[in-house]
């Protein structure tokens, strides 16, 4: 089967979000796990805590944008040339992806920028504020990470391929 360049930089989108997507999420897990395991070490006082999180978030969301955003735009890209009989799947993961990087800007600008001024300088008492910003971030965060987990199952379900035509034997 002769594929055009078209459909070969559609499949290579295709492919490129197959394998950002977990890696965004993967790494976001890792990125919570040790986040907790740090708030839950003994040994670090308030001040420390919030000088590795001032160390640790702009990590966090460059990696964000590095691995959902490109998910994003390879997403939308294997979308828009994908064959009009391929393309509906296409679609939902474009959709999917992009919703989550939207809400992930969201959170950057609405909820971590807001928390970052509340720990800056380390050690402050947490407020009222800051427990209601940290606790929007946590639901904020399940839900784009579970849209992306959508995303990423629906990039990975497997695509239709045209039939071959035989044509009908003469005699």
């Amino acid at each position: 089967m002769n594929q055009t360049p078209t459909s070969t930089v559609a499949h290579v989108a295709a492919t490129a979000t197959r394998l950002l997507l977990p890696a965004w999420i993967g790494g976001a897990a890792l990125f919570v796990v040790t986040s907790v395991a740090e708030q839950r070490f003994h040994g670090f006082d308030s001040t420390i805590r919030d000088q590795l999180a001032t160390v640790r978030f702009p990590w966090y969301y460059l990696y964000c944008w590095l691995t959902l955003g490109t998910a994003a735009a390879t997403a939308c890209l294997s979308a828009t040339i994908k064959p009009a009989q391929n393309r509906r799947n296409a679609i939902i993961v474009a959709l999917l992806t992009s919703t989550a990087l939207i809400i992930a800007v969201a959170d950057y600008t609405l909820t971590y920028k807001p928390l970052l001024k509340l720990i800056t300088p380390p050690g402050q008492k947490r407020t009222e504020d800051f427990r209601t910003l940290h606790d929007r971030s946590r639901i904020v965060n399940q839900i784009h990470l579970t849209i992306a987990i959508a995303a990423t199952l629906a990039a990975c379900l497997p695509q239709t391929s045209p039939r071959p035509t035989h044509p009908a034997n003469h005699k």
